[in-house]
């Protein structure tokens, strides 16, 4: 038999959840500006919206994002394309990306291509089935199988990596800029004989470097002297490559630009293998400040690149054009910065 206690405990009457309906007659408003509030919409006052969010902290109501998605007729995903999951470059983009689809109760979705058009397009036909309410590509192009979506433009945004279509938005740096200030901070510390380390030439990012790294050495009259060696991958293993072929047809250079900062650990542990040191014999720098270019031995001289900020930036330009079809493609150029370290000889240069 249950004892006194309990039955007092069990016809105590158990408190309700408030609902959008209770919040709505404590703020004296009306149901539909209660939703606009919690949504973020512009159509709702700053001071109403404070007075909403207090009234839902005090009250501890929870806000429904499914039953939210489901009246929108949304998933609730983002897509996330990329090339290569293990490629170091990618995490701190795909942070800055979650952190902000979270806020609004979605959740990321993240598919490695591995460099076949096959499995992209596989992936990219999430957006078509309703698995996915938009698409953030770090891959450099956009998918085959998006092409027949009705105003996939709307639903599309490429983050670090430049795509060709002109109607896609996109938020990167400016390559060619960057890739002269590395260049040109070379030239600086007296070096002439400077070459290229480059991705592929079809990608438009990797072009862009290319392009960048030969404006910079005409330049500064050094056209001459301009070597470079693309390869089809820009990791590690394109680092070596690139360099075996540039050791093959040529003297060692004084330095060098890579395209990233794999390419360029890649490319030192191939002349090392040639008994060149580094930077006394030959100088190099990076590209992307991956974690271990800082710890990398010698510390690497590269281009960093803000890459949570991109995934931000990225993240929050989806989420405004999914929430405003009419809006028109807005590009995104975000600063670059050089970081000296050790790699391109600039103690013993200056010293």
């Amino acid at each position: 038999m249950p004892s006194k206690t309990a039955l007092v405990e069990s016809n105590r009457p158990r408190k309700s959840r408030p609902t959008m309906i209770d919040i709505a007659r404590l703020a004296e408003v009306d149901v539909s500006t209660v939703s606009r509030a919690l949504a973020g919409s512009s159509r709702v006052t700053d001071e109403t919206k404070q007075r909403i969010r207090k009234i839902v902290e005090e009250t501890g109501y929870v806000v429904n994002h499914g039953a939210r998605m489901l009246r929108n007729q949304m998933a609730g995903n983002i897509l996330v394309i990329l090339p290569n999951i293990a490629a170091t470059f990618f995490p701190e983009v795909i942070l800055g990306i979650e952190e902000t689809v979270h806020k609004e109760g979605m959740s990321v979705i993240i598919g490695s291509t591995q460099y076949d058009r096959t499995r992209e397009d596989e992936l990219a036909r999430q957006l078509l089935n309703g698995a996915a309410d938009g698409i953030i590509l770090l891959n450099g192009h956009l998918p085959d199988a998006v092409r027949s979506f009705p105003g996939f433009e709307q639903r599309i945004v490429a983050v670090s990596r430049a795509i060709e279509e002109k109607n896609i938005p996109y938020v990167n740096i400016d390559n060619e800029k960057a890739i002269e200030t590395a260049v040109l901070h070379l030239i600086g510390l007296g070096y002439t004989d400077i070459a290229h380390l480059g991705g592929p030439r079809i990608s438009p990012t990797f072009a862009a470097r290319i392009k960048g790294y030969e404006m910079a050495m005409a330049g500064a009259g050094l056209a001459d002297r301009a070597r470079v060696e693309a390869v089809e991958r820009f990791n590690i293993d394109g680092g070596q490559i690139a360099m075996e072929q540039l050791l093959k047809n040529g003297a060692p250079p004084e330095a060098i630009v890579c395209a990233s900062d794999e390419m360029a650990m890649g490319a030192i542990r191939h002349a090392r293998k040639n008994g060149l040191r580094v930077p006394e014999d030959i100088a190099f720098v990076g590209f992307d400040d991956i974690p271990f270019a800082a710890v990398y031995e010698p510390a690497l001289t590269t281009v960093r690149t803000p890459r949570r900020k991109m995934g931000e930036l990225g993240a929050q330009m989806l989420l405004k054009n999914l929430k405003n079809p009419s809006a028109k493609a807005k590009r995104i150029i975000v600063d670059h910065e050089l970081v000296v370290r050790e790699s391109c000889g600039a103690s013993f240069r200056r010293g």
